[in-house]
């Protein structure tokens, strides 16, 4: 059974929609020119549609918060939607798919996910690094997060040590806030980058990690997305078998016993998923045996800033970051 997602939906510029949660029964977003996207069936295809509606709105950033909000939201899934004014977190629950109504909120924000409202949880019930995600200023994205501390609110686990244990909230801006909402970011923009692109992109970090690689082609890759050799002409073992996926669902024991399968006795095999994976996955005997070793989006993203500097120039031009230095001690 796949886990429970947990998505924030920023409502308005200005969170303005949050208030009206509960007495809508809905979450939304904007983006209106596009239209109505039921039929989309890609974000290639929600791309062309955004851009001929409207030339320039269909950045990668803004394709993947839309698809995601009509395509990747499922039933049953937690919607968390920030107020700005109170700083209260509105948490429902989603029930039903996408849909573009107008009449629910407004003609600038035609696109409609139903939900419960279910409770008001006060911003500083999370702890400090939950609270460093949600902060994230992206209009929709997952926060899993907060998934225990969700549960725990709601009466439905046990109660988890909650935002006051760790002191004080100080006024201003911060390193450790800043680096938690730049992760989130980051690992919104590799969810962006189309899969061959992010195949060709795990290749690059690959090569900082000082290994040689080849990337399959286009299309069917029989579970193989990228090969990874110790040595130049890859006749040193062990000769490693990547499986790469940028999605926000969790890869199971089946995705991961696929690329287990292709494995001859001198191969090991790698396999990324910025996702995460499921508990029987993590679990697999091939997983523990070391045969197969799984890499979720956290740990990617620990190797990308350890070694971003070393990646090949194509790879830092799926994922242009800049270093900048921020105040460690809290600024008023």
């Amino acid at each position: 059974m796949e886990q429970i997602a947990v998505w924030v939906v920023r409502g308005g510029s200005n969170n303005e929609l949050a208030s009206q949660v509960n007495a809508k029964h809905a979450v939304a977003v904007g983006w209106s020119p596009v239209g109505d996207v039921s039929n989309i069936s890609s974000r290639d295809e929600l791309r062309g549609a955004m851009e001929a509606s409207e030339p320039g709105s269909g950045t990668p950033s803004a394709v993947g918060q839309l698809y995601r909000f009509a395509k990747e939201i499922n039933t049953g899934d937690y919607v968390l939607t920030p107020e700005k004014i109170t700083g209260e977190i509105q948490v429902s629950r989603c029930t039903g798919p996408y849909k573009y109504d107008s009449s629910v909120f407004s003609s600038d924000y035609p696109h409609i996910r139903p939900v419960e409202h279910l409770k008001a949880a006060p911003r500083e019930y999370f702890t400090q690094t939950v609270r460093n995600t949600l902060g994230s200023t992206l209009t929709v994205f997952r926060a899993d997060i907060a998934l225990p501390y969700i549960e725990a609110f709601l009466g439905q686990a046990p109660a988890l040590p909650t935002g006051d244990i760790e002191g004080p909230i100080e006024a201003g801006v911060w390193a450790d806030d800043i680096d938690g909402q730049a992760r989130g970011q980051i690992l919104e923009a590799l969810d962006n980058i189309e899969h061959y692109d992010f195949q060709t992109f795990v290749a690059g970090l690959l090569v900082a990690l000082e290994y040689k690689t080849s990337v399959g082609k286009k299309g069917a890759d029989g579970g193989v997305d990228v090969l990874a050799y110790p040595d130049t002409f890859g006749l040193a073992a062990p000769r490693i078998k990547i499986q790469v996926k940028n999605q926000k669902s969790s890869a199971g024991v089946q995705d991961v016993g696929y690329l287990n399968g292709v494995l001859a006795a001198a191969e090991r095999g790698l396999f990324v998923c910025t996702g995460g994976f499921t508990k029987d996955a993590k679990n697999a005997p091939f997983v523990t045996s070391g045969s197969v070793v799984l890499v979720d989006g956290n740990r990617l993203l620990d190797l990308i800033l350890e070694h971003y500097e070393a990646l090949p120039t194509d790879a830092k031009l799926l994922l242009p970051l800049r270093k900048v230095y921020v105040p460690e001690k809290p600024v008023s």
